[in-house]
Order: structure tokens, then sequence, then C-alpha cells
């Protein structure tokens, strides 16, 4: 009931998904150029992410996911979340690469049947860790003589 509800608001950040596209260069005038053709709609996503994106989403054409909202690196999950579907990031700085990001699609997490037996087998699985934990004493054991 209430506690499997909190426990989802809890888990919701983990539960979202988003479908985006990323394109990453090590060369910051590579990316602006690549971000402006795709503003100006000169060259598709797509077609710019398989020719130039150095990363394996190259071969889906810079297409990533659908996948958690907390899988990838903290900083572009963090754009990500912020973002609408279709709004394209200018180039960013993330370690050694600069990227573009695109959010394609926000699925949001529902409270439905599936969630809730993923939540309460979640729930279980923590308990039952817990359980053995605590009945889990080591005992010395006195030396036969």
């Amino acid at each position: 009931g209430k506690k499997l509800e909190s426990y989802f608001m809890t888990r919701k950040p983990y539960l979202d998904r988003v479908l985006y596209s990323l394109i990453r260069t090590k060369d910051l005038g590579t990316a602006q150029e690549l971000y402006f053709r795709i503003q100006e709609g000169e060259q598709s996503f797509a077609d710019l992410a398989t020719q130039y994106s150095q990363g394996n989403e190259a071969a889906t054409g810079g297409l990533v996911g659908p996948s958690p909202l907390s899988a990838p690196h903290p900083a572009i999950s963090r754009t990500l979340a912020v973002s609408q579907p279709g709004q394209l990031w200018p180039p960013t700085r993330l370690e050694e690469w600069f990227i573009i990001l695109r959010l394609e699609k926000f699925y949001p997490a529902q409270f439905d049947e599936p969630t809730r037996l993923q939540l309460m087998e979640e729930l279980f699985e923590s308990w039952m860790k817990e359980q053995i934990h605590q009945h889990s004493t080591i005992r010395a054991v006195s030396p036969i003589k």
C-alpha cells in the first residue's frame, strides 16, 4: 500500500526511461560544426552520428535506449532530466569528449502492476538479505582437546 507508493517515489528516478541521441567527438570544432548542421536542418542527427560519432552509438545513428534515466553518465542524466523531447543541446565538454545531446522520448515510470511487482520483489529481496545478515552471526567454536 502506502509503503510501496513511498518506495516507488524514491525509486522513480531509476525507473524513468529515456530514448536519446548522442554524438561524441574529441574535437570542439567538429562538434560545433555538427551541432549547427543539425540545428539548421542541413543533415540529420542520425547521419552525422553514424559518420562522426566516436562511440558505440555511431552504429545506431546516435540513438541510445530506451534505458533507465540513471544509466548514462550523471551529467548526461541531469541534462536529459530537464530536457523536452526534441530539444538539442549545444556541444558540452564531458571528460575528454565534446557531446551533442537530444532527448527523443521520455518514458515516465508508471505505478502500474508490472512496476508494483518489481518493487515488491526488490523490497522482499532487501528484507531477505537483512534476515540472513541478522541470523548469520559467527560463533567461535572451542577447539577439541
